[in-house]
């Protein structure tokens, strides 16, 4: 009994005593994030509504959104704020935005050294969203194409 496991475990370290390691020496190499990875969150404004599903979703409560009505209907977005302090990157708002403004596949390596940093209002989203796109030839996390600046959205 004793000596089949040994020799199994044996078996193992050997097999992979003479494969090249596969560590990732980080600052040098980075490596592939996953589409579904829980990173960062990303709100894209174009396709945001200011309906504050997200918000209502988030166990949280670290996701705030003011909105106020526009003469045609609509939803004028005054401030929408997430504060990564508080969130535990759970995705619920993620499965909860029906227009998918808000998608999980941000940068994970966003530490800072002052705590309060990581409260980001909507100006300092859009500013990251933005570079995500502009780095990943403008097209979203979920796979779909997004709008290059300039570039006129069909309604549909």
């Amino acid at each position: 009994m004793y000596g089949l496991g040994i020799a199994k475990g044996l078996f193992i370290t050997l097999r992979h005593l003479f494969r090249r390691p596969f560590t990732i020496q980080y600052p040098e190499e980075v490596r592939h994030m996953p589409p579904g990875a829980r990173t960062n969150l990303l709100w894209f404004d174009e396709r945001c509504t200011g309906c504050s599903t997200c918000a209502q979703a988030c166990p949280d409560g670290c996701i705030l959104v003011v909105t106020s009505p526009r003469e045609d209907g609509s939803l004028n977005k005054d401030r929408y704020e997430i504060d990564f302090r508080l969130c535990m990157f759970c995705g619920l708002c993620v499965e909860a935005c029906p227009y998918e403004a808000i998608q999980s596949g941000g940068p994970f390596d966003d530490a800072v050294y002052v705590f309060d940093d990581m409260y980001r209002d909507k100006h300092a989203l859009t500013r990251m969203a933005q570079a995500y796109l502009e780095s990943h030839d403008y097209t979203y996390p979920n796979g779909k194409k997004a709008p290059r600046p300039g570039e006129l959205v069909a309604v549909k």
